[in-house]
């Protein structure tokens, strides 16, 4: 159950930032986007927030966040 977890963690953490680095991209440009992967990570996890307010679209911070959650839940029940 374990391992489980951990290509939850992945495989969500993965698609969480190509997903926040697109609406970064969209909203900053291109620059500040790969800034962001850089200098400023905290941005690329306020992005799924920024997409649920301002559009509507709750796709970004289910996978960056939701993903999370089902990835400790499978992880805690290895112990």
């Amino acid at each position: 159950m374990q391992a489980i977890g951990f290509l939850i963690y992945f495989i969500c953490g993965l698609w969480g930032l190509f997903l926040s680095f697109q609406i970064v991209d969209s909203v900053f440009g291109e620059g500040a986007a790969f800034l962001s992967l850089l200098v400023a990570p905290a941005l690329l996890g306020i992005a799924p927030l920024y997409a649920l307010f301002a559009n509507g679209d709750w796709l970004p911070l289910a996978v960056t966040y939701g993903g999370g959650l089902i990835g400790a839940v499978f992880v805690g029940m290895a112990d």
